[in-house]
């Protein structure tokens, strides 16, 4: 797929993730490879004198990008260093290693200079190593390395066990041209993704185009415009008793704009007080309402207390209603009604009080859904070819960066990195 062929001749090596590394190739510790290994701390939050007009970049976990670091989120003062000797401040280049949680296996090479928190063990000053390529030994060695942690629900790995892996160490001419080549991949790599990521915008803004045209497309017919309260029941059976056996429905499980539904993420972690509601209900989440998460469940459960359950009456297809609250021109007029900055949400008062236009005949409300999903199902294609496209250059890039980084494939000669 590549093009590029094995190296000449390879020596047996014991290590845990190839058999054979090219001769001249070493295998060196982490500890022993780098001269500076180090970590940070997090200033006290409550403390304005540790952050408020801040100088020093102070890198998290979460400006790791897996590339090279050109800024960061945030930054502390100087008399942050002063009552905390443990922070320092690392040289342009060096390498960050993310070792808590949700990023775990997250790197950088920063194109500045800076402190971290806790959570980056920093390299930096190594004779055998390039950063760069030491980045492309962590990506490739990403999945090993997490499996190395411990805890339960944030995984955590130390900068012993960092300091114990060993890395492999091609001669530093090698290196440089494997960076080189790699860079030159990653970046037609990243343009096809960008490319692939906005067609799927496109494609999306579409969609949304496309159910409000259609949702307008009745104007010659016998309609109805009532107030949205009149059109449903608000369903307010709340409860505490929750089993295992109950579906538990919260916002991350609603995706934006689509009403799809994926249980798989934050299940057990249940509110003290839910709603129950009906597979023939409709759900409609006042919570920053421009996130557009408009439900039709095909399940009963229970779900977070700030979804709206509503229960359609017999003048309204349920699938219509579903696409009039998820339409743009509904969700934004929500949106204008909104109260509270931080956690900005609408009112059902609001809410149940705008006017809802329908075909006065079920059949031509039916009709009118079977037309958009028609064409949302091709539109949900196109998306998905592009999304498999995605996956599939992105599983090409992993095999790609491991075959070097391993030397189990030799890249062409190029010119140095400077």
């Amino acid at each position: 797929m590549t093009g590029l062929k094995a190296y000449e001749k390879y020596k047996k090596v014991k290590y845990d993730y190839v058999s054979q590394l090219p001769v001249g190739w070493q295998l060196w510790k982490i500890g022993h490879a780098f001269n500076l290994i180090g970590s940070g701390t997090t200033p006290q939050s409550g403390n304005i004198k540790f952050y408020e007009n801040g100088s020093v970049n102070w890198i998290n976990t979460g400006d790791l990008n897996d590339g090279v670091l050109d800024s960061c989120k945030n930054k502390i003062t100087e008399e942050a260093f002063k009552k905390h000797s443990v922070l320092k401040i690392y040289p342009k280049g060096t390498l960050l290693v993310a070792m808590y949680g949700a990023t775990i296996g997250k790197v950088a090479v920063m194109n500045i200079e800076g402190s971290t928190n806790q959570a980056c063990c920093a390299l930096a000053k190594s004779k055998i190593l390039i950063n760069k390529f030491a980045l492309y030994w962590f990506l490739a060695n990403r999945k090993n390395i997490v499996n190395l942690s411990y805890g339960g629900g944030q995984p955590n790995i130390s900068q012993d066990v960092i300091k114990k892996l060993k890395i492999i160490a091609p001669p530093l001419e090698v290196q440089n041209n494997i960076v080189t080549y790699l860079d030159k991949k990653n970046n037609k790599i990243d343009k096809f993704i960008r490319n692939k990521e906005r067609l799927i915008e496109l494609l999306e803004d579409k969609r949304k185009e496309m159910i409000d045209n259609n949702l307008s497309s009745f104007k010659n017919l016998e309609t109805n415009k009532k107030p949205l309260k009149y059109l449903v029941r608000l369903v307010s059976n709340l409860t505490t008793k929750l089993t295992k056996e109950v579906t538990y429905l919260a916002l991350e499980n609603i995706e934006s704009w689509t009403g799809k539904i994926d249980l798989s993420i934050g299940q057990g972690q249940f509110e003290s007080t839910v709603k129950k509601f009906k597979k023939t209900d409709v759900l409609f989440n006042k919570l920053r309402p421009y996130l557009a998460k408009v439900v039709i469940p095909d399940f009963n459960g229970v779900c977070v207390s700030e979804i709206l359950v509503l229960r359609p009456s017999k003048k309204i297809d349920r699938k219509f209603l579903f696409y009039k609250l998820i339409s743009r021109r509904f969700i934004d007029y929500v949106d204008t009604s909104t109260y509270g900055s931080k956690m900005p949400r609408a009112s059902y008062d609001f809410i149940g009080k705008i006017e809802i236009e329908y075909p006065t005949q079920i059949d031509v409300q039916k009709n009118i859904v079977r037309k958009i999903e028609q064409k949302e199902s091709k539109i949900e294609n196109l998306k998905n070819k592009y999304k498999k496209e995605i996956s599939s250059i992105k599983e090409y890039r992993e095999s790609l960066i491991t075959q070097v980084v391993t030397g189990q494939l030799k890249v062409p000669y190029l010119m140095k990195v400077k």
